[in-house]
């Protein structure tokens, strides 16, 4: 018993494919968005290390004073 596959009249057709195209346009943002989340966290991240690069240095010069 196998069901064969129908296809859909035009207008469900439009209606899907419409559906599909705003779909891909969400992720497609919804992609960016995390890529500007990554890069913030990087930038953040970076700060960071920055920041304890800048502690051990000025405790290393203090130590040698």
């Amino acid at each position: 018993m196998t069901k064969e596959a129908r296809i859909p009249d035009e207008e469900t057709r439009k209606r899907l494919s419409k559906n599909l195209r705003k779909s891909i346009l969400e992720l497609q943002e919804f992609g960016l968005q995390l890529e500007e989340i990554e890069a913030g966290l990087e930038k953040h991240i970076r700060e960071q290390k920055r920041n304890r690069l800048e502690k051990v240095r000025q405790n290393m010069h203090e130590i040698s004073n």
